[in-house]
């Protein structure tokens, strides 16, 4: 079974310099070393330093998947150059996932929710953004669900609470995918906190 390992929480904090933001980071380890959202600029050092904890160097990263396009989810990519990508990003051809490997553009199918390693699969989950997708890890603990910021937070649990128009693309999408992780996932690691667990 896989590991799974949050290394950066992400948070958000209002400053006289501007809003600081980043996206939750996570390590999966499974037949391969996965990082999920390498996140924002002003978290690369603490990534680095959570890395060298678990004894893993950039370097050892084989695959990054990327929930989606936005900058605090992706800028901390630049440190991870033996690593296939995966993404599936607006403007892409309906139905599609992009990889990036060795610097080449590949296109795959992705229509439905798709295995891309030992014990973990990518999950559609549009609704914050058109191109937002999600992983299921399969633990011995059970499904862990990295929902990005399509539950942002636990309180983003709880179907009567709803959504923020001004960061959601479509709330119709929005509420579907709630409920998809919600039905998949024994725990979720949301973009804002920690992994919490789901009451069934």
């Amino acid at each position: 079974m896989a590991e799974v390992k949050v290394l950066v929480s992400g948070g958000h904090e209002d400053t006289d310099e501007g809003l600081k933001i980043g996206s939750t980071t996570t390590l999966i380890k499974t037949d391969q070393n996965i990082i999920v959202d390498p996140g924002a600029l002003i978290d690369e050092q603490k990534l680095l330093d959570a890395l060298k904890k678990e004894n893993i160097s950039p370097e050892d990263i084989k695959l990054v998947v990327l929930t989606h396009t936005h900058i605090d989810h992706t800028v901390n990519l630049h440190l991870f150059k033996n690593a296939t990508v995966y993404l599936k990003f607006m403007g892409s051809y309906p139905g599609q996932m992009q990889v990036i490997n060795k610097g080449l553009l590949i296109r795959k199918d992705l229509l439905e929710d798709t295995k891309i390693a030992k014990d973990v699969k990518i999950i559609l989950i549009p609704g914050h953004s058109n191109d937002l997708i999600g992983l299921v890890i399969d633990t011995d603990e059970g499904n862990v669900v990295i929902a990005s910021d399509a539950i942002s937070n636990e309180g983003c649990a709880d179907l009567k609470n709803e959504p923020n128009p001004m960061i959601v693309a479509d709330v119709d999408q929005y509420n579907e995918s709630r409920k998809k992780i919600l039905k998949i996932a024994d725990f979720i690691i949301p973009r804002h906190g920690k992994m919490f667990k789901v009451n069934k």
